[in-house]
């Protein structure tokens, strides 16, 4: 990806009220500088006490309370001052289906979103980011009920998070929609995510990582259609074609390739199809995606033509999707193994 995502080990592990109050003071130059910061946001009409020591010991109180809710003060700081911006960026970070945090296996994907799913930041207006995070995990873990009550309660918080939390948790809607069989939903929760794709506050690299994954379930919309209907392959290529080339971001171009070699496959051009194929599986490892780069491999073993060449490519994604812990993934990739599932 992009110089923007953040790098792992320079971001908090999890928010304490320490933490967030800290480096609120630090931004204002000092405690009794953000008390009269919050004195000027905060307004006349809210119940502050009158002299800025006693707001000042408010805020020491606050910074000592660890992950406990945070009460009147830290909804004063959390709904006036925010969360600073690459906070902000790393809970994203953490919760984005196309950043390589989602590579890692499932149970440290849990483990560290968990010590996010508290307070301060479950409290702030960014809580939509790890509610998807956590339904995403809990998806890929098989754990269908708790996954549907996150993206509840994502889909419930995600305006308040931005455009780019309504575009992420629609995408993961319209996902489960589909595999519901509820094609109407998917397709409204695709136009949601297009419109959220949309807005001027998305930076560049996540609005083309967002259009790629919108043009991608479009597309298996039309190469996957419900019983009774034909599927559209020219139209999807058409689509896969259309995503952006320009950035050559490793996701984007992964997506772009993987959609366009089984485009070729299914109309006939098995040669340009495989070519296409490795492409796409060069893309995912050019960029850390392990997840991406099975996907890849998975196609491949499907169409190349040589039989000791996809049992080398099956055994190879297998590998990779145990090391992540993915039984999604592990399940497609030993397809057509005799049933070798560890």
């Amino acid at each position: 990806m992009s110089g923007a995502e953040p790098e792992p080990d320079t971001a908090p592990v999890g928010l304490t009220w320490r933490m967030y109050v800290e480096r609120l003071a630090e931004r204002a130059g000092g405690w009794t500088a953000l008390a009269e910061e919050l004195v000027r946001v905060v307004g006349e009409k809210a119940e502050l006490p009158e002299d800025l020591l006693s707001i000042e010991k408010g805020l020491r109180r606050l910074a000592r309370r660890g992950n406990a809710p945070g009460g009147q003060y830290g909804r004063w700081l959390l709904r006036h001052l925010g969360v600073p911006e690459d906070i902000e960026r790393w809970a994203r970070w953490l919760s984005q289906y196309h950043r390589r945090f989602a590579d890692l296996p499932l149970t440290l994907r849990l483990e560290q979103l968990r010590l996010w799913d508290r307070p301060p930041f479950a409290e702030s207006r960014l809580a939509a980011w790890t509610h998807v995070g956590l339904a995403s995990v809990h998806l890929r873990r098989r754990e269908d009920a708790v996954a549907r009550l996150r993206l509840e309660r994502a889909r419930d918080a995600a305006a308040r998070a931005g455009p780019a939390a309504v575009a992420e948790v629609a995408l993961l809607d319209a996902y489960v929609a589909t595999n519901d069989g509820n094609r109407a939903a998917a397709g409204s929760f695709l136009e949601v995510a297009a419109r959220a794709t949309e807005s001027p506050e998305l930076d560049v690299d996540d609005r083309a990582c967002l259009e790629a994954r919108l043009f991608g379930q479009c597309a298996y919309h039309l190469t996957s259609p419900l019983p009774g209907a034909d599927a559209d392959v020219l139209g999807a290529q058409a689509l896969f074609s259309s995503i952006h080339r320009g950035l050559e971001l490793p996701f984007v171009a992964f997506r772009r390739d993987n959609g366009l070699a089984y485009c070729a496959w299914k109309l006939g051009d098995a040669v340009g199809a495989l070519a296409l194929a490795r492409s796409a599986a060069d893309h995912a490892g050019d960029g850390g995606f392990v997840r991406f780069r099975v996907l890849a491999l998975n196609l491949i073993a499907r169409m190349t033509p040589d039989p000791e060449e996809a049992r080398v490519v099956r055994e190879r994604a297998a590998r990779l999707a145990r090391s992540i812990e993915d039984e999604e993934l592990l399940a497609a990739a030993t397809r057509g193994m005799g049933g070798r599932k560890t």
